[in-house]
């Protein structure tokens, strides 16, 4: 191990990993199969990052919690690209029967910090602090397709359950595209979603709008993601650069 690397801040870091990944939680013996650590450094571990709120537990079983999430949230290119999009959106679904969303990034996720509904009586069931997975969500979608993180992958840093042979069709299909969408036929509800790029072309929000039913028109889709993308582009074309903005 590096010189100036410290043991327990590294050891905390692979535990919410190994958490992160793991979709059905990982008991204490688990995690200690797992990073092949002694129980107390274990013990010692959960129990600060539990009262962190970046643990949390459930029974036996213990699950990534949202302080991570929440962090990311209050950064400052997600409350600017929030205060900027949201009014937009607003208008967008004001005479719909549908729900805008603004995600920021998550680990393994795309994760969400704000909701607009558009009805009283038609209220999306994803609300702020949902994390939206990679693969079954057209936010996790984008994740997939312009996050330098899901970029040539190799096996090792694959986590738990990675396809990469369904992202790298995802990949192909969202980018082919511009916007990516999936279907929730429990809920019976199509979703659409755009990234948010910064001027220097960073990945840094995705924008997604929940229509109701199963829309498989193609024109229909590409009207909603035009519309998405002209928002998605206000960030970086708002009058003040985003430095000066931020101040």
């Amino acid at each position: 191990m590096e010189r100036y690397v410290i043991p327990s801040v590294m050891q905390a870091l692979q535990l919410c990993q190994a958490i992160a990944e793991s979709r059905s939680g990982l008991s204490a013996s688990e995690i200690e199969s797992t990073l092949n650590l002694p129980r107390t450094s274990v013990f010692r571990l959960l129990r600060t990052l539990t009262s962190a709120r970046v643990v949390e537990k459930r029974g036996t079983k213990y699950f990534y919690g949202t302080r991570i999430y929440e962090i990311s949230a209050t950064n400052s290119r997600s409350r600017y690209v929030q205060r900027i999009a949201a009014p937009e959106l607003s208008k967008l679904i004001a005479d719909n029967h549908a729900s805008a969303i603004i995600c920021t990034l998550g680990d393994y996720c795309a994760f969400v910090i704000d909701v607009l509904d558009a009805k009283e009586k038609q209220i999306t069931t994803i609300r702020p602090g949902t994390k939206l997975p990679l693969f079954e969500s057209a936010a996790g979608h984008v994740m997939l397709a312009y996050h330098p993180k899901y970029q040539n992958m190799n096996d090792s840093n694959h986590p738990t359950n990675f396809d990469e042979q369904q992202a790298a069709k995802l990949r192909a299909t969202t980018c082919t595209r511009g916007y990516a969408v999936s279907h929730f036929s429990q809920r019976n509800v199509t979703l659409v979603a755009v990234p948010i790029f910064m001027r220097d072309g960073e990945l840094v929000s995705i924008l997604a709008i929940e229509l109701e039913g199963m829309v498989h028109d193609v024109r229909a889709l590409q009207a909603w993601s035009k519309k998405l993308k002209d928002i998605a582009r206000l960030p970086t074309i708002n009058a003040q650069p985003y430095e000066q903005d931020m101040q």
